[in-house]
């Protein structure tokens, strides 16, 4: 039995229970470690501010130094759907904070912080102009990590910042006991976690389940050596199957009747009939044109 709490939109609270005992801690950990350093998001790698050469100097009518400016910078929440690589603009002048909503971007690119200040200008004739690169990755990589691999080819101006990629923020898990009738020698896993509001809670668990499943079905075939191989033909997994609907870029009506039935992968989707589809609220043939269209387009079908 699997419960979740949804304490906030960045913050919840998932129970799983019962497991045989041991199994709280063996599953706990793992998630825990995958949630922290092997989920995928958004981060700012790199930034170039007009008149500054390095990161230990100073910017005239800046109340803030470059260091910490940079370290603000971290802490951008950045949503970017259908590339992995985008430079995104800051042009600000006045006095008066500095803040994520006055980065500009394009329809591909949500801020999800907007309120997060990033700087504070103290001069009225004062500005600052920022070009913020965004890239997609994996866990934390520091500044000093890519240091010698741009080293050669890295304009002087360009900043390194330490990225952090995971969405998750924080998470810690607990163990207590759990009963079923008699049974009392079993294990009650509790899940809290928060995330910079990039990625949901229960998608994040969800996520991070399946990364373990993946790299635990490796074990499931494993043959004795000592017995002969039998090759069989397989067909092909496609990975295309566990993006999310987003990923399809259909309209908002379509989009939203299929989270409303739950579909949140692509493979959920194409799993569904024509009739199972035309029984969802809203959803119209003129909608289901539209999804066989898209799917059609990249290979797959209902």
């Amino acid at each position: 039995l699997v419960n979740i709490e949804q304490i906030s939109s960045t913050h919840a609270k998932v129970t799983l229970e019962p497991l045989e005992r041991g199994f709280g801690h063996t599953l706990g950990n793992a998630l825990r470690r995958i949630l922290l350093s092997s989920m995928p998001g958004c981060a700012v790698t790199d930034v170039e501010i007009d008149g500054v050469l390095h990161e230990y100097s100073s910017k005239e009518g800046v109340q803030e130094d470059i260091l910490e400016v940079l370290l603000n910078l971290k802490g951008l929440a950045v949503k970017v759907q259908n590339k992995d690589d985008i430079i995104l603009t800051l042009n600000k002048s006045g006095i008066g904070p500095v803040t994520a909503a006055d980065i500009t971007h394009d329809g591909d690119v949500e801020i999800v912080n907007p309120d997060h200040v990033i700087c504070n200008l103290t001069d009225k004739n004062a500005s600052i102009n920022m070009r913020i690169r965004v890239q997609r990755g994996r866990g934390y990589v520091p500044a000093s990590a890519r240091l010698h691999t741009q080293s050669d080819d890295r304009p002087i101006g360009r900043l390194l910042v330490d990225a952090r990629f995971s969405p998750v923020d924080r998470i810690a898990y607990n163990v207590e006991a759990a009963r079923v009738e008699q049974r009392t020698d079993l294990d009650k896993l509790v899940i809290e976690m928060e995330t910079n509001g990039t990625l949901d809670p229960e998608e994040a668990i969800r996520r991070a389940a399946t990364i373990l499943a993946e790299q635990l079905a490796a074990f499931v075939d494993l043959r004795d050596v000592r017995q002969p191989e039998v090759k069989e033909e397989k067909p092909e997994f496609d990975p295309i199957l566990l993006r999310p609907v987003d990923d399809l870029e259909l309209t908002v009506r379509s989009a939203n009747c299929l989270k409303a039935e739950t579909i949140h992968y692509i493979g959920d989707l194409v799993q569904r009939t024509e009739v199972e589809l035309l029984k969802t609220p809203n959803l119209g043939k003129k909608s289901l044109t539209e999804i066989k269209d898209v799917l059609a387009s990249r290979g797959l079908s209902l």
